[in-house]
């Protein structure tokens, strides 16, 4: 769930199976922003733009993409909600790199969407803590999701990356 995907991209061509569109605008589900496309390349890609050398962690996964950001990186939260709820029907790993501003305790309705969703369907949400580079923000903040942080190019914890604990 992000700013769509390229479905021409050649390491995500022939590697989605449903798509939808959750913006205000609603449309196409493709992502003019690039974020959906490449963070849906780093889970699944093959490979295939750099010859095989730049595959995904899961280069053999199927995708299921669903455009919850706009073209400037922005959503509301009743859209987030209801693609949470559509992608936990759909596939057994759901990733939001995505967050709020703000720390949050866990009880923002984003959180509570995600807890709810794999209450119910059994989904691993793998969220991001945010970019605040403060704590961790919805729908991260969720007691459910397996929330992550960002990495620097040498593999220490990222400056703008939010982190824990909840607040």
């Amino acid at each position: 769930l992000d700013t769509g995907a390229d479905f021409t991209h050649p390491d995500l061509v022939g590697r989605v199976v449903e798509k939808a569109d959750f913006t205000v605008d609603g449309g196409d589900a493709v992502d003019h922003n690039g974020h959906g496309t490449h963070t849906a390349s780093t889970i699944a890609g093959t490979g295939a733009a750099a010859h095989g050398q730049r595959r995904g962690v899961a280069p053999d996964a199927q995708l299921v993409i669903g455009k919850v950001l706009d073209d400037n990186g922005f959503g509301d939260d009743s859209q987030i909600i209801r693609a949470v709820e559509w992608a936990a029907q759909r596939a057994d790993v759901v990733n939001m790199s995505l967050g709020g501003e703000y720390p949050d305790d866990g009880s923002d309705p984003l959180a509570l969407a995600v807890d709810a969703a794999t209450r119910a369907h059994g989904a691993l949400f793998v969220i991001s803590a945010g970019n605040s580079g403060g704590g961790i923000s919805a729908p991260g903040s969720a007691t459910t999701a397996l929330t992550v942080g960002a990495v620097d190019r040498d593999g220490a914890l990222a400056d703008f990356s939010s982190r824990g604990p909840l607040v």
